[in-house]
């Protein structure tokens, strides 16, 4: 009995691990990048072009391809250049397919969206945009063109409409060039035949792009914030299907509410809720080499169980069937940079990274007037309806909110989270704390069901580097397959869109 549980352990390590393997190096996303090529090629050797896309995939997975719904007034171009700056793409206007056709205006409209289409695909077969992607102007501009468009392979990772109200301060974003009409009356703008015209094609082109359509209020912003704000969005990849478990990391000082807020996440998503501070406890209570170590601790003042110690207490759990099976949610650690960094070479990594800003003026002024009942253990606060001033209700104070641990652990705290914002860079979240805890609650779910950035902006630690001198001959390796060249037949080549 004692081998079948083991051998079930070890499966559900692995299990883990494999999957952790795939959400950090993004496997299900390129293979479905794959399969999305393979249904629109249809090519006559599919392991051939596998064996050609698949570089290239890898390559395309962070590349923008989007395509850019506006009013006709909007300064769209303006906001292309932005765009084209943030994300390195090259914007591409119906005056630039048309060029590359070599269609004029008067042609029939299916027709020329086919040309259209044919145009765009060969700009993309030609290579030029393999490295930096696109952005479509004005294109497509109804539905039928849009379905031609996706025929031919020509598939976005984003469609952002733009939402412009009619209220006077969001005109400074209309069309600036002085020969345009526009510049002159603006007012007249939405009653123009050309933005009714737009108006009939937005719902079918906002039907055909549902899924990976993103809406953006203009607002009073400028064209340069607005551009800023679009870019980030499109820097979020749509959601593949892949099969994923929350295993997240709420970072933030004591006082910041992370222990409340990681309770609440655990019991909305049915997770783990993993609280350093207690499991540190306990293991310092146990009979074992490691709560040895960890008693030792207590009579240093001011010293630390090193990372490497803090790791082991955080594995054993992280490890447990429960977090392999339900994902978790961990509140209290890391508690240094060194400490993420071999939190990330576990076999189940953090793949949400939540910092949780909160003034340290709050954090100290939570802590010092906190109070616990001394019979119920109910928590108190000194300024808020529930304390109760009764004889019989005796509040203390806990011993790690006196005024001198409150302060070394707020220094530690704000000694150790620049290195730690600057180790997670992109694939990390900031929510201010500062704000009531139901809009706190709201802004975390709301990044929960966004797709995770990728972990992999997060190196732990550099490659080993291999010196080509200790590499020894091998006589009995395969050899090299370009000597077969001369002898087999030459495999087909493909071009890419």
């Amino acid at each position: 009995m004692a081998g079948l549980q083991d051998a079930e352990n070890r499966a559900r390590i692995n299990n883990a691990k494999f999957l952790a393997y795939m959400e950090k190096h993004r496997i299900y996303e390129l293979f479905y990048e794959m399969a999305t090529q393979l249904m629109i090629q249809k090519p006559d050797d599919h392991f051939v072009f596998m064996k050609q896309y698949l570089p290239l995939a890898a390559k395309r997975l962070d590349i923008a391809k989007i395509i850019l719904l506006a009013p006709q007034y909007f300064d769209r171009m303006s906001l292309a250049k932005v765009l084209q700056e943030e994300l390195d793409v090259q914007p591409l206007t119906l005056k630039d397919l048309r060029k590359a056709c070599s269609k004029n205006d008067d042609t029939c409209h299916c027709e020329e969206s086919e040309d259209l289409a044919r145009a765009m695909r060969e700009i993309l077969e030609s290579g030029a945009l393999h490295e930096c992607g696109w952005l479509l102007v004005d294109l497509p501009r109804t539905r039928e063109e849009a379905r031609i468009f996706q025929r031919a392979g020509i598939i976005p990772t984003h469609v952002i409409q733009l939402i412009v109200s009619n209220e006077s301060e969001n005109w400074e974003n209309v069309c600036t060039d002085i020969a345009c009409p526009h510049s002159r009356n603006p007012k007249r703008i939405t009653n123009g035949p050309k933005h009714r015209r737009y108006l009939r094609n937005l719902r079918d082109l906002c039907e055909v792009y549902a899924h990976c359509l993103i809406e953006v209020e203009v607002g009073i912003r400028s064209i340069d914030e607005l551009g800023k704000d679009c870019a980030k969005l499109a820097r979020r990849k749509k959601h593949s299907g892949a099969p994923s478990l929350f295993r997240i990391a709420l970072i933030g000082s004591r006082g910041s509410g992370c222990t409340t807020l990681a309770k609440y996440l655990a019991e909305r998503f049915n997770l783990v809720h993993i609280d350093y501070n207690y499991i540190e406890e306990q293991a310092r209570l146990q009979q074992n080499p490691l709560g040895e170590m960890l008693r030792s601790f207590e009579y240093k003042w001011g010293e630390r169980p090193k990372p490497e110690i803090r790791i082991q207490i955080v594995e054993r759990y992280i490890r447990g069937y429960e977090c392999l099976k339900k994902g978790w949610v961990l509140s209290g650690y890391p508690k240094t940079v060194e400490d993420f960094k071999l939190l990330d070479l576990s076999i189940t990594p953090p793949n949400r990274v939540i910092f949780v800003e909160v003034n340290g003026d709050v954090c100290r002024q939570r802590l010092l007037n906190r109070r616990y009942n001394i019979t119920t253990g109910s928590k108190h606060h000194l300024s808020t309806s529930n304390y109760v001033t009764n004889d019989n209700c005796k509040l203390g104070i806990h011993p790690k909110d006196f005024r001198l641990i409150v302060e070394r652990d707020l220094q530690e705290y704000e000694e150790s989270v620049a290195d730690m914002m600057e180790y997670a860079g992109e694939s990390a979240v900031k929510i201010d704390g500062n704000e009531e805890e139901r809009i706190v609650r709201e802004k975390v779910e709301a990044n929960l069901m966004c797709p995770p950035p990728s972990s992999q902006l997060r190196v732990p630690k550099p490659p080993p580097v291999i010196d080509p001198m200790s590499i020894e001959f091998n006589p009995f390796d395969e050899p090299d397959p370009s000597v077969f060249d001369n002898i087999r037949a030459p495999e087909p080549t493909y071009n890419f869109i």
